[in-house]
């Protein structure tokens, strides 16, 4: 088959208008339509406390709404299947905590779907692109005050007798009950695990004296600490916390090895234009950088800006380590 010069012309016409097309919808955007950023958590938390500073702040550098929609349920699976789906075209982002690592950790263990309230549809790192961090949660070990225990070697040495200390978790495989479960490796304490479905019924409890001891985000925590309505033992971070300057770090309490927080960050779906990434992980990351950003999110976390590379390896990381963690809990 002949192919006369005016075909090639048309066919050397048509290749360069689709490898010009990609550049031009990445050129145009964000003029065509709103962004949305889907929070798989409910409205009020500090996800999507944190989502709508972000947003706001953003919105106002690239000239365009952005929509915050809460699809909360079974674990973020929900909404982050909604990120999963949607159409790769840099207008859907969506945030993930630990709860990511956890899920794609958990989903190869038997009856995963039974834990967690829905099956893991997505894969955690071939689905979605890392755009920018967010927020970084530090977390406080603390007790109920009419526990006998004003240090984390008492707290053990209590557990240790009886039948144990009773420790509130949000749910089997949340991250709450795997630094359960890490610090009972750590400590070789006996911890009791009390499963609630969220931060405030579990934290109720606590405060009411029906649970003895949990881990707190140290933003939630620390007017409870300071009205005498908790303890606090120690924070679980590298560091000791600038609005808990004189709790130690469970290192200083004699634990080293052990030096956790929770985060969440924003991903996109995969294959998602990488000059609108990149774009967007500049805005963000320049939102978190904002002195008044960190006064925002003062109930949230910590601003946690990052790269999308960083990212990736601490996602990879936490899978590893969150793995393990299940394999030896959940047989």
């Amino acid at each position: 088959m002949s192919i006369n010069r005016r075909e090639i012309f048309t066919m050397a016409a048509l290749s360069l208008g689709m490898a010009l097309a990609q550049p031009a919808l990445a050129q145009e955007w964000p003029a065509r339509q709103p962004l949305r950023i889907i929070v798989p958590y409910p409205v009020g938390g500090n996800a999507d406390t944190a989502a709508r500073a972000i947003a706001e702040a953003v919105s106002a550098n690239i000239k365009q709404s952005i929509i915050v929609d809460n699809r909360p349920g079974a674990s973020s699976i929900i909404g982050t299947e909604v990120v999963a789906r949607a159409p790769a075209d840099g207008y859907t982002l969506g945030v993930v905590s630990d709860s990511h690592a956890i899920n794609h950790a958990m989903a190869k263990m038997p009856k995963s779907a039974d834990i967690l309230g829905a099956r893991v549809p997505y894969d955690a790192v071939r689905n979605f692109v890392p755009v920018a961090g967010m927020i970084q949660v530090p977390l406080v070990l603390v007790v109920n005050p009419k526990v006998a225990a004003r240090n984390v070697k008492e707290l053990v040495a209590l557990s240790t007798k009886g039948t144990g200390m009773n420790f509130g978790t949000m749910g089997t495989g949340s991250p709450w009950f795997i630094h359960m479960h890490q610090l009972n490796n750590l400590t070789r304490g006996t911890f009791v695990d009390v499963p609630y479905k969220g931060l405030a019924p579990a934290a109720t409890d606590l405060l009411a004296g029906q649970i003895d001891t949990m881990v707190m985000p140290v933003h939630y925590a620390q007017q409870h600490i300071r009205a005498g309505k908790l303890v606090a033992l120690a924070t679980l971070g590298a560091q000791r916390h600038p609005l808990l300057p004189d709790v130690p770090t469970l290192a200083e309490a004699g634990y080293p090895g052990l030096a956790i927080s929770n985060y969440l960050f924003f991903v996109a779906p995969a294959g998602a234009p990488q000059q609108v990434i990149d774009r967007l992980s500049r805005e963000i990351n320049a939102a978190l950088r904002l002195p008044a950003m960190r006064e925002k999110m003062i109930a949230s976390g910590d601003p946690y800006p990052s790269e999308p590379a960083d990212l990736s390896a601490r996602l990879l990381r936490d899978i590893d380590a969150y793995g393990a963690v299940i394999q030896a809990t959940l047989k």
